[in-house]
């Protein structure tokens, strides 16, 4: 998927549909699957993971408008930022010992973005 040729409007308009559809499909599975009191704490670990992962695809996306950057290494720089971002939002959940519910909210969104990266380059074509 070519950063640079994509349409931001359309991509952004996919993106948050597919948020909306695995949020309403999401509902059926953790009313089985997490506790009452725990639900609220899953879908938060969900909605840091998705709103981290946003901000830095838009970091991504960042040297269409300042051309520069994608010749110093810019988006080599946000890969190493979100791996160490990511396992900073880790580390800070089980050294503050929420549930494991907030974790695996966070985790679970985290590769369901990942997924949807992978169908947006899929059906893109490059």
């Amino acid at each position: 998927m070519d950063l640079n040729s994509i349409n931001l409007r359309r991509f952004h308009f996919h993106y948050f549909a597919y948020l909306f559809l695995l949020f309403i499909l999401s509902l059926p599975l953790t009313i089985s699957l997490v506790e009452d009191g725990y639900r609220i704490l899953f879908y938060m670990g969900g909605a840091i993971s998705f709103s981290v992962q946003m901000a830095i695809l838009q970091l991504r996306f960042l040297p269409r408008k300042i051309p520069a950057l994608s010749e110093t290494g810019f988006p080599l720089f946000t890969v190493f930022l979100s791996f160490f971002l990511n396992l900073g939002i880790l580390t800070t959940f089980q050294v503050l010992e929420y549930p494991f519910e907030a974790t695996s909210g966070f985790l679970i969104a985290y590769f369901v973005h990942l997924l949807f990266l992978v169908f947006a380059s899929y059906f893109s074509g490059k």
